[in-house]
């Protein structure tokens, strides 16, 4: 597959596809963006290396749930703690909390 890759340089690469964990589901990317951590990233923000374009639009194609095969998922890129207050009042992730509107 296709990917963004930033390793000091910005290259568009072929990959291998991602393995699925058990408790994982596999995506396939219909849509991504590029957004303005993107960008800082390029510039050198966070030392960070791999593969860019975490605001995504995609559809599972694995899961252990097979209910979840098909459906359409949004990628959320904050990671809650789900200990402090915020978690305990299901306000730790943005997917919790957001609407979403069908594509």
């Amino acid at each position: 597959m296709k990917a963004l890759y930033f390793d000091g340089k910005l290259t568009l690469r072929d990959v291998a596809k991602p393995q699925r964990e058990p408790g994982e589901a596999l995506i396939q990317v219909l849509l991504a963006g590029i957004c303005g951590t993107d960008r800082e990233i390029v510039k050198g923000y966070s030392g960070f290396r791999g593969i860019l374009g975490h605001e995504f639009v995609g559809r599972v194609v694995e899961c252990d749930d097979p209910t979840w095969i098909g459906q359409r998922v949004v990628g959320e890129i904050n990671l809650a703690c789900g200990r402090c207050e915020w978690c305990a009042r299901g306000l730790g992730g943005i997917a919790r909390t957001a609407l979403l509107w069908e594509l």
